[in-house]
């Protein structure tokens, strides 16, 4: 255990002098919204402060306060989530001190405590994302947006014990609104705005008897792509919106102590999706006086077809597949320069869709709370995009996933007043996966051509598909036990048991289209157990202030290497955290402040290696590295009176690679260790969208217009030092600081029953990476968020 050696090294802000005063301005510019705010608060004479709602989670698989429970949580009401326009997982990061999402394709990457997400398609999530305690685990699922949502809650560190695998860095919890037998209750928003947005979303909720309910959510979505495709117009774009998602739910209570709920969800998305991995295309990292791609110091450069550049000595590096072999800059591979623009030829497709059915069973008996939840999900993903990023007629490439699941949950949770607090339960989970990688030659390619040139118009023959079984039981349990009024002892241990067997297909003799008929690999097998345990304490100072000290670990389970690696398998990736927290109400429960400060060793992690084909590259991967991540999280939320609401996220950290080895796959830039070339060493560097300092303010006044009802304006600021976006130490990967802002009006009726938000995002219209990516031919390539939005939303409740 190396925990002593972060008393020298480690400093939030990393230490240099200039950044900590760019970061002290941009603090106190982001501040002074917050403090007209107060001062316009104070303007209005002192007013008694207001209470805060307590919150009630399920951190813990038991209904408690949050203020009760040693777990970092952060948890976001409905309503707050209206306020602040949030209606999917990836603004949350405004919220949840530390959370960072990023983004390839169809494929969310997560970031949390220095839990990264670098491997995807049929790999695990490392931060867990669940809904009605179902467990999603494709990392394209969590793109779903919020309906008619209670709350969601995010557990920061890993949940081993309660959640078991793959909540390695913490997990992302979506809860619903239930039906309620007690009255009729409805409502919807209709929303539009720039980009041609239009959304609507609504719910029901009837009562069919005093112990029965309906209720039935739906959401809509379109928005043209912000993604310019310059080649194609509208139908090439990228980053737009047309999905449609439906739940409807039976409750059914005979009695107080027994109630049954049958949910059935659908989801569908039709939109253009976000290209493959990455869009945008940078260029080509080349060093001009060697002629040769780097991608640590070299310089970005156009893609070309035979470069004048270095005396003619730089030959043809990363022509994009431009089979004209064009002669100096290669204006139809081009680049475009600004990151919503592209140049692709080939439409570009997502089709995403999602079957869940699912039942909760809660049955109160004498001595504990039996819940029984079943689920069935069947989840769907074809992605397709131009694959040669250029106006060429070249290639086209993605995916095809399907994931059918079916998992069982017994749970038995303690109800009685005694010292002794317990959860035990067992989890079972079946996932039957598929996964092929998809590639369609359009010409002949010049750079990197293979021996034998591909077949024109034709799927190509050496790409493979993957079928996945897995299975995966689990049994765990939890106590704490009352020591005297203020202490309490808490332990937890889980045993998890993992099967996978896969089978590896290659393409049918036909390949007009694409179908993997002939059998490659028969008989690929894993078997992997765990044992994943939490210890801890609490102790209770004064009646609103708890203090707690935990030690926790957790894996993301073993898996196949790929559809190109044969029976390869690689095994679990572990972390050992280490906990102290306290949460604090204050000023007679107007303030609630949470801080935690955590240590976190992760060990036999994955490293992704590249192999070029001669048309693309494959990636690999195998465990091979350690992060060590170190820092403090606070949460403040303060109601200042009837009108005036503050709050204040704060999360510094240091989260490092240690002995952590990959490939370099550019010609230069890598060095030799242990007698192989072309390596990188990360040891010492900056974990990946793992910024050292993430700070949030938030502030709104609720203005009373009489008789014509209640204006609130609020602001959201959030400011992020910099950080990279990807393993390798690619100078293309790195994100420098910014600061981006967000403002919302809302007018509300007397009764409340009508409002109207005009609301902006990225005020700043900032440009801040998700992903970087090396493409074929060296190309770099890179993924974009939002840019700045607008909108006017109009709702009506019941």
């Amino acid at each position: 255990m190396q925990v002593a050696r972060y008393s020298t090294q480690f400093n939030f802000l990393g230490n240099p002098r200039g950044q900590l005063m760019n970061l002290k301005g941009t603090l106190t510019r982001a501040a002074m919204p917050l403090a007209a705010l107060v001062a316009f608060g104070a303007a209005g004479g002192a007013q008694a402060q207001s209470a805060l709602e307590e919150i009630v989670v399920t951190a813990q698989k038991r209904d408690q306060s949050l203020q009760d429970v040693s777990v970092a949580v952060t948890a976001v009401s409905g309503d707050e989530l209206k306020a602040l326009g949030i209606t999917d997982a990836f603004r949350l990061e405004i919220l949840a001190p530390g959370l960072q999402l990023g983004m390839s394709g169809a494929d969310t990457r997560p970031a949390l405590r220095g839990a990264r997400t670098q491997q995807v398609e049929a790999n695990d999530v490392a931060i867990s994302f669940y809904t009605d305690g179902l467990y999603r685990p494709r990392h394209g699922q969590a793109l779903a947006g919020f309906v008619d949502v209670d709350r969601v809650e995010v557990l920061r560190g890993p949940q081993g014990t309660l959640f078991g695998r793959n909540s390695f860095g913490g997990l992302i919890h979506v809860i619903s609104n239930k039906p309620d037998p007690s009255e009729t209750d409805y409502g919807f928003a209709v929303s539009g705005g720039d980009y041609s947005l239009a959304s609507f979303d609504g719910f029901f909720n009837a009562p069919l008897s005093e112990n029965s309910a309906v209720r039935f959510a739906l959401k809509t979505e379109t928005r043209d792509p912000f993604v310019e495709n310059i080649t194609l117009g509208d139908d090439g774009g990228l980053k737009d919106a047309d999905m449609t998602y439906f739940r409807g739910q039976l409750l059914f209570a005979p009695s107080d102590a027994l109630d049954l709920t049958l949910r059935v969800e659908s989801w569908q998305d039709d939109s253009n999706g976000n290209g493959h991995f990455g869009y945008y295309v940078e260029g080509i990292p080349v060093n001009l006086s060697t002629g040769l791609t780097n991608g640590v110091t070299g310089t970005m450069r156009p893609r070309i077809g035979r470069s004048d550049e270095c005396a003619a000595t730089c030959g043809r590096y990363g022509a994009g597949f431009d089979f004209a072999a064009t002669p100096g800059p290669d204006t139809v591979a081009l680049v475009t320069g600004d990151p919503y623009k592209i140049a692709d030829d080939t439409p570009p497709e997502r089709d995403l869709s999602e079957l869940t059915v699912a039942g909760d069973l809660n049955w109160s008996l004498d001595f504990a709370d039996l819940k029984v939840t079943a689920a069935y999900m069947d989840y769907e993903e074809f992605r397709w995009a131009d694959c040669d990023m250029s106006a060429y007629h070249t290639i086209a490439c993605g995916n095809d996933i399907t994931s059918e699941t079916t998992m069982q949950e017994f749970q038995l949770t303690s109800n009685s007043d005694g010292p002794l607090e317990w959860v035990v339960g067992v989890f079972l989970f079946q996932e039957d996966l598929t996964n092929a990688f998809l590639w369609e030659d359009f010409a002949s390619t010049v750079d990197n051509t293979p021996v034998s040139p591909p077949d024109i118009n034709m799927h190509a023959g050496w790409t493979l598909q993957i079928r996945v079984d897995t299975s995966s039981v689990a049994g765990y349990g939890q106590a704490s036990y009352a020591l005297n009024d203020t202490a309490r002892v808490l332990a937890g241990v889980r045993y998890t048991n993992d099967e996978r067997d896969w089978q590896i297909y290659g393409q049918d003799d036909n390949r007009s289209t694409y179908s993997f008929t002939k059998l490659v690999v028969p008989d690929g097998e894993g078997d992997w157990s765990e044992v994943t345990w939490k210890v801890g304490g609490e102790l209770d100072v004064g009646e609103d202030t708890m203090l707690y000290a935990t030690v926790s670990t957790g894996f993301l389970a073993g898996n196949q290497q790929g559809a190109f690696s044969g029976t390869n398998s690689y095994d679990e990736q572990t972390v050992t955290a280490f906990e102290l927290g306290s949460k604090s109400l204050l000023a007679d429960g107007s303030v609630r402040l949470n801080a935690a400060f955590y240590v976190n060793q992760f060990e036999d992690l994955l490293a992704t290696r590249f192999v070029d084909t001669g048309v693309t590259t494959l990636a690999f991967t195998d465990n091979a590295g350690e992060i060590d991540s170190i820092g403090l999280e606070v949460e403040l939320d303060w109601a200042v009176n009837d009108q005036l609401q503050l709050g204040a996220r704060l999360n510094m950290q240091q989260a490092e690679y240690g002995d952590f080895v990959l490939p370099n796959v550019y010609l230069e830039g890598g060095i030799t260790i242990n007698g192989v070339e072309d390596q990188f060493q990360l040891d010492g560097l900056q974990v990946q969208n793992s910024p050292d300092f993430t700070a949030t303010l938030l502030g709104s006044y609720l203005v009373d217009l009489g008789g014509s009802g209640t204006l609130t304006p609020s602001i959201t600021v959030y400011y992020s030092s910099d950080y990279r976006v990807d393993d390798s130490n690619w100078f293309y990967g790195n994100q420098d600081a910014y600061t981006k802002t967000d403002l919302s009006v809302t007018w509300a009726s007397v009764n409340q029953d009508w409002t109207a938000r005009l609301w902006v995002t990225n005020l700043e219209d900032e440009v801040t990476l998700l992903k970087a990516t090396r493409f074929g031919g060296d190309v770099a390539v890179t993924d974009y968020a939002n840019p700045r939005m607008w909108g006017l939303t109009v709702g009506y409740r019941y």
